[in-house]
Protein backbone atom coordinates (compact mmCIF):
# COMPACT_ATOMS: atom_id res chain seq x y z
CA UNK A 1 0.00 0.00 0.00
CA UNK A 2 1.08 3.28 -0.90
CA UNK A 3 1.33 5.62 2.24
CA UNK A 4 3.63 8.61 0.91
CA UNK A 5 4.02 10.36 -2.33
CA UNK A 6 7.29 12.07 -3.71
CA UNK A 7 6.88 14.22 -6.06
CA UNK A 8 10.19 15.53 -8.21
CA UNK A 9 9.84 19.12 -8.19
CA UNK A 10 11.31 20.81 -12.28
CA UNK A 11 9.76 19.57 -15.06
CA UNK A 12 6.98 17.96 -12.62
CA UNK A 13 5.98 20.75 -10.64
CA UNK A 14 7.45 23.44 -11.91
CA UNK A 15 8.68 24.55 -15.75
CA UNK A 16 12.82 24.14 -15.59
CA UNK A 17 12.48 25.66 -19.03
CA UNK A 18 11.33 29.03 -17.86
CA UNK A 19 13.85 28.92 -15.15
CA UNK A 20 16.42 28.31 -17.04
CA UNK A 21 14.88 31.40 -19.93
CA UNK A 22 15.19 33.39 -16.88
CA UNK A 23 18.87 32.74 -15.45
CA UNK A 24 19.74 33.32 -19.02
CA UNK A 25 17.68 36.80 -19.60
CA UNK A 26 18.97 38.26 -16.02
CA UNK A 27 23.07 36.87 -16.78
CA UNK A 28 22.36 39.02 -19.59
CA UNK A 29 20.98 42.27 -18.43
CA UNK A 30 23.60 42.17 -15.72
CA UNK A 31 26.54 41.55 -18.00
CA UNK A 32 26.07 43.25 -20.86
CA UNK A 33 26.66 40.10 -22.88
CA UNK A 34 24.22 38.95 -25.66
CA UNK A 35 21.68 36.34 -24.76
CA UNK A 36 22.68 34.07 -27.46
CA UNK A 37 26.45 34.13 -26.36
CA UNK A 38 25.01 33.21 -22.82
CA UNK A 39 22.62 30.96 -23.84
CA UNK A 40 25.77 28.73 -25.35
CA UNK A 41 27.86 29.40 -22.31
CA UNK A 42 25.17 27.58 -19.64
CA UNK A 43 24.16 24.46 -22.14
CA UNK A 44 28.21 23.97 -21.89
CA UNK A 45 28.11 24.81 -18.35
CA UNK A 46 25.07 22.37 -18.45
CA UNK A 47 26.28 19.47 -20.29
CA UNK A 48 29.55 19.68 -18.29
CA UNK A 49 28.25 19.38 -15.15
CA UNK A 50 25.48 16.72 -15.74
CA UNK A 51 28.64 14.48 -16.94
CA UNK A 52 30.48 15.15 -13.46
CA UNK A 53 27.17 14.00 -11.67
CA UNK A 54 27.26 10.76 -13.38
CA UNK A 55 30.72 9.79 -13.22
CA UNK A 56 30.20 10.47 -9.43
CA UNK A 57 32.28 13.44 -9.42
CA UNK A 58 29.95 16.28 -8.75
CA UNK A 59 29.78 16.52 -4.73
CA UNK A 60 25.71 17.80 -3.86
CA UNK A 61 26.85 19.26 -0.90
CA UNK A 62 28.99 21.53 -3.55
CA UNK A 63 27.08 20.97 -6.42
CA UNK A 64 25.78 24.63 -6.62
CA UNK A 65 29.31 26.19 -5.79
CA UNK A 66 30.82 24.39 -8.69
CA UNK A 67 27.80 25.04 -11.25
CA UNK A 68 27.74 28.34 -11.17
CA UNK A 69 31.92 28.31 -11.41
CA UNK A 70 31.39 26.66 -14.19
CA UNK A 71 29.27 28.85 -15.66
CA UNK A 72 30.45 32.08 -15.09
CA UNK A 73 34.15 30.51 -16.00
CA UNK A 74 32.42 30.37 -19.89
CA UNK A 75 31.07 33.12 -19.50
CA UNK A 76 34.36 35.39 -18.59
CA UNK A 77 32.13 36.76 -15.59
CA UNK A 78 32.10 37.11 -11.99
CA UNK A 79 30.48 34.19 -10.03
CA UNK A 80 28.91 36.71 -8.61
CA UNK A 81 26.52 37.44 -11.63
CA UNK A 82 25.16 33.84 -12.03
CA UNK A 83 24.28 34.40 -8.26
CA UNK A 84 22.34 37.68 -8.85
CA UNK A 85 20.90 36.14 -11.79
CA UNK A 86 19.86 33.30 -10.37
CA UNK A 87 18.11 35.45 -7.75
CA UNK A 88 16.56 37.52 -10.16
CA UNK A 89 15.09 34.70 -12.18
CA UNK A 90 13.63 33.52 -8.76
CA UNK A 91 11.98 37.21 -8.43
CA UNK A 92 10.63 37.39 -11.37
CA UNK A 93 9.86 34.33 -12.08
CA UNK A 94 6.32 34.00 -14.30
CA UNK A 95 3.10 32.73 -12.92
CA UNK A 96 2.89 29.68 -15.60
CA UNK A 97 6.38 28.67 -14.48
CA UNK A 98 3.81 26.75 -12.15
CA UNK A 99 3.06 23.44 -14.28
CA UNK A 100 -0.73 23.03 -15.46
CA UNK A 101 -2.89 20.88 -12.87
CA UNK A 102 0.00 20.52 -10.48
CA UNK A 103 -2.35 21.73 -7.49
CA UNK A 104 -4.77 19.57 -8.61
CA UNK A 105 -2.53 16.56 -8.65
CA UNK A 106 -1.07 17.10 -5.19
CA UNK A 107 -4.50 18.10 -4.05
CA UNK A 108 -5.65 14.91 -4.89
CA UNK A 109 -3.09 12.96 -3.01
CA UNK A 110 -3.67 14.46 -0.25
CA UNK A 111 -7.61 13.67 -0.38
CA UNK A 112 -6.51 10.28 -0.98
CA UNK A 113 -5.02 10.55 2.73
CA UNK A 114 -1.24 10.27 1.48
CA UNK A 115 2.28 11.74 3.21
CA UNK A 116 3.50 14.21 0.63
CA UNK A 117 6.86 15.09 -0.37
CA UNK A 118 9.29 16.62 -3.05
CA UNK A 119 12.44 15.34 -4.07
CA UNK A 120 15.10 17.62 -6.09
CA UNK A 121 18.56 17.26 -7.59
CA UNK A 122 19.78 20.74 -6.91
CA UNK A 123 22.41 22.25 -9.28
CA UNK A 124 22.84 25.89 -10.30
CA UNK A 125 20.47 27.64 -8.06
CA UNK A 126 20.19 26.62 -4.30
CA UNK A 127 17.20 24.81 -2.66
CA UNK A 128 16.21 27.96 -0.89
CA UNK A 129 15.29 29.79 -3.75
CA UNK A 130 13.46 26.59 -5.12
CA UNK A 131 11.94 26.71 -1.89
CA UNK A 132 10.70 30.23 -2.18
CA UNK A 133 9.17 29.34 -6.20
CA UNK A 134 7.24 26.36 -4.25
CA UNK A 135 5.72 28.66 -1.30
CA UNK A 136 4.56 31.27 -3.72
CA UNK A 137 3.00 28.76 -5.81
CA UNK A 138 1.04 27.04 -2.94
CA UNK A 139 2.90 23.97 -4.04
CA UNK A 140 4.38 23.44 0.05
CA UNK A 141 0.77 24.13 1.69
CA UNK A 142 0.28 20.09 0.50
CA UNK A 143 3.88 18.93 1.08
CA UNK A 144 4.57 17.39 4.57
CA UNK A 145 8.41 17.63 4.24
CA UNK A 146 11.04 19.47 1.57
CA UNK A 147 13.58 16.73 0.42
CA UNK A 148 16.77 18.91 -1.51
CA UNK A 149 20.21 17.29 -2.79
CA UNK A 150 22.36 19.67 -1.30
CA UNK A 151 20.63 19.47 1.93
CA UNK A 152 21.28 15.55 1.92
CA UNK A 153 24.45 14.80 0.30
CA UNK A 154 22.92 12.72 -2.40
CA UNK A 155 21.75 13.13 -6.10
CA UNK A 156 18.91 11.43 -7.21
CA UNK A 157 19.15 8.34 -8.63
CA UNK A 158 20.94 7.35 -5.71
CA UNK A 159 19.38 4.94 -3.49
CA UNK A 160 20.71 7.41 -0.47
CA UNK A 161 17.81 10.02 -1.68
CA UNK A 162 14.81 7.78 -1.61
CA UNK A 163 15.87 6.07 1.53
CA UNK A 164 16.01 9.79 3.36
CA UNK A 165 12.23 9.65 2.48
CA UNK A 166 11.57 5.85 4.06
CA UNK A 167 13.41 7.09 7.10
CA UNK A 168 12.01 10.52 7.67
CA UNK A 169 8.34 8.54 7.46
CA UNK A 170 9.08 5.30 9.29
CA UNK A 171 8.00 3.54 5.98
CA UNK A 172 9.46 1.12 4.44
CA UNK A 173 10.58 1.94 0.30
CA UNK A 174 8.06 0.01 -1.21
CA UNK A 175 5.10 2.13 0.59
CA UNK A 176 6.54 4.57 -1.64
CA UNK A 177 5.94 6.43 -4.62
CA UNK A 178 7.75 8.45 -6.47
CA UNK A 179 6.56 11.36 -9.44
CA UNK A 180 8.82 12.62 -11.75
CA UNK A 181 9.82 13.03 -15.29
CA UNK A 182 13.06 12.07 -15.57
CA UNK A 183 13.60 8.23 -16.68
CA UNK A 184 17.31 7.78 -15.08
CA UNK A 185 16.61 9.98 -11.88
CA UNK A 186 13.13 9.74 -11.19
CA UNK A 187 11.64 6.43 -12.21
CA UNK A 188 15.02 4.24 -12.59
CA UNK A 189 16.30 5.87 -9.62
CA UNK A 190 12.74 5.26 -7.74
CA UNK A 191 11.93 1.22 -8.72
CA UNK A 192 15.87 0.69 -8.21
CA UNK A 193 15.68 2.01 -4.33
CA UNK A 194 12.82 -0.23 -4.04
CA UNK A 195 9.89 2.66 -4.72
CA UNK A 196 6.88 2.54 -6.59
CA UNK A 197 7.05 5.12 -9.55
CA UNK A 198 5.26 7.39 -12.10
CA UNK A 199 6.62 8.36 -15.15
CA UNK A 200 5.44 11.97 -16.04
CA UNK A 201 5.34 12.45 -20.24
CA UNK A 202 4.23 15.91 -21.21
CA UNK A 203 0.91 14.86 -22.83
CA UNK A 204 0.13 12.63 -19.75
CA UNK A 205 -3.15 13.78 -17.74
CA UNK A 206 -1.48 14.03 -14.25
CA UNK A 207 -3.87 14.26 -11.97
CA UNK A 208 -6.31 10.82 -13.59
CA UNK A 209 -2.65 9.25 -13.72
CA UNK A 210 -1.67 9.48 -10.43
CA UNK A 211 -4.73 8.26 -9.26
CA UNK A 212 -5.02 5.17 -11.11
CA UNK A 213 -1.65 4.96 -9.95
CA UNK A 214 -2.72 5.23 -6.49
CA UNK A 215 -5.48 2.95 -6.74
CA UNK A 216 -3.19 -0.17 -8.64
CA UNK A 217 -0.32 0.92 -6.79
CA UNK A 218 2.03 -0.20 -9.47
CA UNK A 219 4.34 1.51 -11.80
CA UNK A 220 2.82 3.18 -15.05
CA UNK A 221 4.81 4.75 -17.23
Amino acid sequence: MIKVVSFDIWGTLLRLDLMLEGITREVSKISGIPKESVSEAFKSARKSIKELRYQGRLDPKNAVETSQSTFAKNLGVDIDVVKRACARAVLFAPEDMLIKETLEAVKLVKQLGKKTCCLGNVQFWPSSQTRILLERFGISDFLDKHFFSDELGAFKPQREAFQAIASFFGVPLDEILHIGDREREDFKGATSAGCKAVLIKEESDFPSLIHRCLVKGGHLV
